[in-house]
């Protein structure tokens, strides 16, 4: 009689959470991120005369250093991972910027584009994880759909953001007032019984044109 060895299932690795609590100053933090990242990538571009496309190529080949660090710890730290939050911001509008001062692509079109790209990156990681929560984010393949949706929503804030502009014709000062009055009514919406999770993303997206406008 020959002995039957059971099989191994090979189950994802499991990290402890890597993502930070979502208090009020993880909204400070990540704004002023959005900030660094918005002006050290025009000081690059404009200021020393890099361009844009170079300066793409750069901050690229830096998130893949920076995220690949991030991805293989297995616990919250946070200066790798607010590192890659801002690399995330400066690639997100970086590429963008692309698409409309380069290839000339309307605001419009890449609004659009990166919503329909943010949907099915939601869609497939919901398929898979059956949660989009950022309290979740204790795998490899959670943590990996959550940076991509991070990428995606900074370059969509980014459109949006500019599309804001080119329709209204308001500078800086006044566009502040937008995003935050939506992230205020967003905030009143969780408090009275909205979705968590549909909230946090709404205003993640929201922070990325306050950042740059401020």
């Amino acid at each position: 009689m020959t002995k039957t060895v059971p099989t191994r299932t090979r189950s994802p690795r499991v990290t402890l959470s890597k993502v930070p609590e979502v208090t009020i100053w993880f909204w400070i933090i990540k704004i002023l991120c959005t900030t660094v990242g918005e002006s050290f990538a025009d000081w690059i571009n404009m200021g020393l005369g890099v361009g844009l496309n170079v300066t793409a190529v750069i901050f690229t080949v830096v998130l893949v250093v920076v995220l690949g660090t991030q991805l293989a710890l297995k616990r919250y730290v946070p200066t790798v991972y607010w590192l890659t939050v801002v690399v995330l911001s400066v690639a997100g509008t970086l590429y963008t910027d692309i698409l409309t001062d380069a290839l000339a692509v309307p605001l419009a079109l890449s609004t659009t584009v990166f919503a329909v790209v943010l949907a099915a990156v939601f869609g497939i990681w919901y398929a898979r994880e059956r949660t989009l929560s950022i309290h979740s984010i204790v795998t490899l393949p959670r943590e990996s759909f959550y940076w991509l949706a991070v990428l995606v929503t900074f370059a969509l804030g980014t459109a949006i953001g500019d599309w804001t502009l080119q329709l209204t014709g308001w500078g800086p000062g006044i566009s502040v007032l937008l995003p935050a009055g939506l992230i205020v009514a967003i905030v009143a919406g969780w408090r009275l019984g909205a979705n968590a999770v549909l909230s946090f993303w709404l205003a993640y997206i929201l922070t990325r044109p306050l950042g740059a406008n401020l």
